[in-house]
């Protein structure tokens, strides 16, 4: 049985202590003694009834007696301090052996009084006990609100930093075929890739704001070329490819995990699972993965979008030209992962349409035939 005594009427946020002592007079002194002392207190006279106080009452500290009916205090006390690690123990005990002690220091005990316990030095180690539990919690929710704080001020920095890179992009995009939306969606498109292939969070993260950088690079090619209406010239062609390794310079040298995801996707996008790509020549797992996940949904949301040198083509005809290029232009592993993730593709680009844009009308659409040279054209302008 236990017993809670009444509360002092001075303190009503008076701390509660649990006397656990199988003798009821020393529990009965005990518990008027921290009475006294401006606390309040309840009974326990064995291990079984002290278990089943704390399990429905808050309290602060336990005094508990070694030697109780059934499971003895020793005993009992690990199970304490692992079921409620905020409460104090202090050992109350007739056994002044020094190993004994030691083990119940051991076992997770704040103190260890030897009976005849004075009433003066076990009101100080409650005092104590309370102190260190205070200082404690206090502790660990300036710990929890400093996280808290970090992670809200990161989220900022994270936040501002992708406004910066996504006003870097959009200022190629101004000069390119591509919409704001396409560039969204390309990074929401690698970030559901990251999250199936288990990349951490941080490297998720990380592709979902380097993935809209691929095509950075386009802000160096000139305008005659960029924005011609026609086919380019093979001459063309070739200067249109060195996007890759300007956008690869423009991000180079950074010490940000991200920008460095972002440099390898620039520079190895076009690159080809066979080795046929450029501007390397890179084959199969030499080409940096995050380029490989950028490689195949870029091409996916070129075909299934508008663009201005071609219309968009109706799913299943895009992903029958995407299925040529399965294990010669594109991973056929990540192939295999990106047909899984379809559904939550589809719902990506219904929740991230294109906006029309004035400014690019005057440009000629040019339709695209239903085959592998359509992955080409996905990719650049077209070209002769």
């Amino acid at each position: 049985m236990s017993t809670e005594l009444s509360q002092p009427a001075e303190d009503p946020s008076a701390a509660t202590i649990l006397v656990v002592d199988d003798e009821s007079y020393v529990r009965t002194i005990i518990c008027r003694w921290l009475s006294e002392g401006g606390y309040r207190s309840a009974q326990a006279g064995s291990a079984a009834a002290a278990l089943e106080y704390l399990q429905q009452h808050e309290v602060e500290l336990v005094t508990l007696d070694i030697s109780l009916p059934g499971r003895s205090g020793a005993d009992v006390l690990p199970e304490i301090k692992q079921r409620w690690p905020d409460t104090e123990v202090v050992v109350l005990t007739a056994l002044g052996e020094a190993k004994l002690a030691i083990e119940m220091f051991t076992r997770g005990a704040y103190a260890y009084l030897v009976k005849p316990v004075d009433p003066g030095d076990m009101l100080f180690r409650v005092k104590k006990g309370l102190e260190r539990r205070r200082l404690v919690l206090e502790n660990r929710r300036y710990t929890r609100d400093l996280e808290d704080k970090v992670r809200k001020q990161t989220a900022t920095i994270r936040r501002a930093h992708e406004e910066t890179i996504l006003r870097l992009v959009n200022a190629s995009r101004y000069r390119d075929e591509e919409t704001g939306a396409h560039i969204k969606r390309t990074g929401l498109y690698s970030e559901c890739f990251a999250q199936v292939l288990g990349w951490p969070a941080d490297q998720v993260e990380n592709i979902r704001m380097a993935a809209p950088m691929h095509d950075v690079g386009k802000i160096g090619i000139p305008d005659a070329i960029l924005q011609k209406p026609g086919k380019l010239t093979r001459d063309e062609f070739e200067i249109i490819k060195t996007h890759t390794t300007i956008g690869a310079k423009m991000l180079a040298g950074s010490e940000s995990a991200m920008l460095q995801m972002a440099h390898d996707i620039a520079l190895g996008h076009h690159e080809r699972w066979d080795g046929k790509g450029y501007p390397q020549g890179l084959a199969q797992s030499a080409i940096p993965e995050a380029a490989r996940i950028v490689a195949l949904v870029d091409v996916y949301d070129a075909l299934t979008h508008d663009r201005i040198y071609q219309a968009a083509l109706p799913e299943n005809e895009a992903l029958a030209i995407m299925e040529e290029g399965r294990g010669s232009h594109f991973d056929p592993f990540l192939f295999a992962i990106f047909f899984s993730l379809l559904p939550q593709m589809r719902r990506i680009a219904a929740e991230n349409p294109d906006q029309p844009v004035q400014d690019y009308a005057r440009r000629q659409r040019l339709p695209v035939p239903l085959s592998s040279s359509s992955l080409e054209a996905a990719e650049s302008p077209a070209a002769v």
